[in-house]
């Protein structure tokens, strides 16, 4: 039997949880914002701002100018959470196989079920019934065609493309709009020639494993309609056991302010990558390498986990402080192991609102506007490799 999926996204989901709470603003131009209301950045936008060319990660003088009359609202990220709660607790009560993909998103495996159009109906109007949430609905033959169908139907749409149908449908989509290729790997597709979704299709996987390395085997597949890349994660199951990123420096580093904020650099590298594949870690690990070769490392477990930035470097800098010895360092390594599924419970995230609610933010922005576009003023200047430790669990 062929598989089917079915992606549930809420659309503009913090403006919508907004106008669910206050209907006076419905159909009316709205943002929700991190940060001071006069220095802050958009976080969440209606569609109604976006005709105007408001966007998220865009700075709200900016979506002033632009929109004079946008309603600009302090993101409430515990509200949030708890209604994303609330409505993937009906889906995992109504249906077997649901994976919660993020805080607006999850797939749900409908393969057997007789007619998933008449499903997905059913969960949209159970959703706007009793959360007022608008959503999109897609269905296909893997996760990677659902959610391309979502992206083509929203908002508040509903489309579900067959496997017959993948071109037909999708072959004239630019590169960019596959989940999982970003703006830098899309140019270089296009700088070997490859532009559109059926351009990939018909590209020999030799060329791409040869110019992309195991990449380009993903890219192919997700092209083609496989699951891919961080969608393998969700099919065979939690497969990494720890994520981390590791710097090695040219020269000797032994300026205690550099050290740390290297480290910064790196726990928010790790924070980000944890936070893309939905996981929350119970143990953070540091190493250090000195420039005579000798090394030291270091780890430990918490009772409850780590998701933030933050609180991985508030934990790694005192990790580094237990075995930092005087003498001049070329590499630093931190990672965060002992990987869960990341659970929306906020009393397992008690007191972490305001730095759950900023980092979710500043991702949403860096997805946007490339890796590290707002950053904090501690990390300016750095000269960084951008090295990866590979997860262990999966191949490198």
């Amino acid at each position: 039997m062929s598989r089917k999926f079915l992606l549930v996204d809420m659309d503009a989901f913090f403006v919508s949880c907004e106008v669910a709470a206050r209907p006076e603003l419905k159909g009316k131009p709205v943002g929700v914002v991190t940060g001071a209301q006069r220095h802050g950045v958009v976080a969440s936008v209606s569609y109604e701002a976006r005709k105007y060319g408001v966007k998220a990660g865009m700075p709200t003088y900016k979506a002033k100018d632009l929109c004079p009359s946008i309603v600009l609202i302090p993101a409430d990220i515990v509200k949030y959470a708890y209604i994303s709660e609330s409505i993937m607790e009906y889906l995992q009560a109504n249906f077997q196989k649901v994976e919660v993909f993020s805080i607006d998103e999850a797939f749900i495996d409908v393969t057997g079920i007789p007619e998933p159009i008449e499903a997905a109906k059913k969960i949209k109007k159970y959703i706007k019934k009793h959360f007022q949430v608008p959503l999109t609905i897609g269905i296909g033959p893997s996760r990677v065609i659902a959610k391309m169908a979502c992206e083509l139907s929203k908002p508040d749409g509903l489309m579900e493309i067959k496997e017959e149908e993948i071109l037909e449908k999708l072959g004239e989509l630019d590169v960019e709009e596959i989940p999982g290729i970003g703006e830098r790997s899309a140019e270089a597709l296009r700088s070997i020639g490859i532009r559109t979704v059926r351009d990939l299709w018909v590209t020999d996987e030799d060329v791409l494993v040869r110019r992309f390395g195991i990449r380009g085997k993903w890219f192919k597949d997700m092209a083609m309609g496989k699951d891919a890349g961080y969608f393998t994660l969700l099919e065979n199951g939690l497969q990494m056991k720890s994520i981390g990123h590791s710097e090695t420096f040219s020269r000797d580093i032994i300026d205690p302010d550099e050290i740390q904020a290297y480290l910064l650099y790196l726990c928010e590298k790790t924070g980000r990558r944890l936070r893309k594949h939905n996981l929350m870690g119970y143990g953070v690990s540091v190493y250090v390498r000195y420039s005579d070769f000798t090394g030291n490392g270091i780890s430990k477990k918490f009772s409850k986990p780590v998701i933030t930035s933050t609180e991985i470097y508030r934990n790694a800098l005192f990790l580094l402080s237990r075995i930092l010895e005087i003498k001049p360092i070329r590499l630093i390594g931190v990672s965060v192991f002992a990987l869960e599924p990341l659970k929306l419970q906020l009393s397992l995230f008690e007191n972490k609102e305001k730095e759950i609610k900023l980092e979710f933010s500043l991702d949403r922005i860096n997805d946007t506007y490339g890796d590290f576009t707002v950053k904090r003023a501690r990390l300016a200047g750095l000269k960084i490799s951008h090295t990866v430790i590979p997860p262990r669990g999966i191949p490198r």
